[in-house]
């Protein structure tokens, strides 16, 4: 499966930020309240890892609030890496780059912030919790961990509202009919959970003031703070 989601997100590498707006009908609530999360908590110079950083959108929305920032950004995807390291070519921003599977992470303390967005939910449950508490580990004390990601609905019934609310919005946003099927075979690798639970991981992963500081529908930014 991993080489499938690889596949699927190289291919989609070049048209990836055209779309985000489309694709996420709450777009300026779900980055903002994440970008807004680092601004207010991260210390001076932080060091932070994008995990599923992408072509690093939420990387490069994040340095507009914090230039002070140095960013680590990995992905599975070496062609949507690749969009990234042009993204960030001759600007200010000190960036670094990981091609690495999220399973992979062993840095101990390292960071000031570990960040994700809409890409753990590809994770299996039992891989979210062991990667959350690999990014527990990740964080020196005080630090921050946030997952901007989709969610599950509790019920059955609630996740085909959930399906429906985003379809119909992504309809009306104009988006061509090819990149939305290309989409909805995106989501087939999707393994989202409900909120709940996932809240608990982070808690049972050893962090506290855990959170959800925003959800607009699926759309969710999950946060907690390294002890």
């Amino acid at each position: 499966m991993t080489l499938d989601i690889r596949s699927a997100f190289d291919a989609a590498a070049q048209s990836y930020d055209a779309e985000r707006r489309s694709l996420i009908p709450c777009f300026d609530e779900f980055y903002g309240a994440a970008v807004d999360l680092v601004a207010e908590m991260a210390p001076p110079k932080p060091r932070i890892l994008d995990l599923g950083a992408g072509t690093g959108l939420l990387s490069a929305l994040v340095a507009q609030a914090r230039p002070d920032a140095e960013f680590v950004l990995s992905d599975l995807s070496e062609a949507m890496l690749e969009q990234a390291r042009r993204r960030f070519a001759g600007t200010t921003v000190t960036a670094s780059f990981r091609v690495m599977d999220h399973l992979s992470l062993a840095d101990e303390a390292a960071f000031d912030v570990v960040m994700s967005a809409l890409s753990i939910h590809h994770l299996e449950d039992p891989d979210k919790r062991a990667l959350y508490a690999a990014c527990a580990r990740a964080l020196k004390p005080g630090g921050l961990f946030l997952n901007a990601d989709q969610v599950a609905g509790d019920t059955a019934t609630m996740e085909d509202r959930y399906w429906r609310h985003w379809f119909d919005a992504v309809k009306a946003s104009g988006l061509a009919q090819d990149r939305i099927e290309a989409a909805i075979h995106r989501q087939s690798f999707d393994r989202r959970a409900p909120l709940a639970p996932q809240l608990d991981w982070l808690r049972q992963a050893g962090l506290a003031e855990v959170e959800c500081r925003t959800k607009n529908v699926s759309f969710a930014v999950l946060c907690g703070i390294r002890e």
